[in-house]
């Protein structure tokens, strides 16, 4: 009879860990279904703020909008391309590829 009590109370513990495994591996799920969809809206933010700071450059250059920060931020911009251009330049003078070092510029 001692093996039937321990037979059954192996049994309940196998359930409830089978039970408890169950319940984490759907946490999990849930929680790597969450943190996919929250990358993918930050990274659908960071792209609509890069198409809307080009229209804005794009607007400004137009002449269309002259608000003085936005004005001063194309500037800006317009500065750290000069800087890639040189840098550019530089790598070229050594032998080397700047596009292999990242990111062209953009325009």
């Amino acid at each position: 009879m001692a093996d039937k009590n321990s037979t059954a109370e192996l049994g309940e513990l196998v359930g409830k860990f089978f039970t408890r495994a169950q319940s984490e591996a759907q946490r999990a799920a849930r929680y790597g279904r969450d943190a996919l969809a929250l990358r993918q809206v930050r990274a659908d933010r960071d792209q609509m703020l890069v198409k809307l700071g080009k229209e804005v450059r794009q607007l400004v250059e137009a002449g269309e909008v002259t608000h003085p920060g936005l004005v001063r931020g194309v500037a800006r911009v317009a500065e750290f391309e000069e800087k890639i251009r040189q840098a550019e330049e530089a790598v070229r003078g050594a032998g080397g590829d700047p596009s292999a070092s990242g990111e062209g510029t953009e325009g």
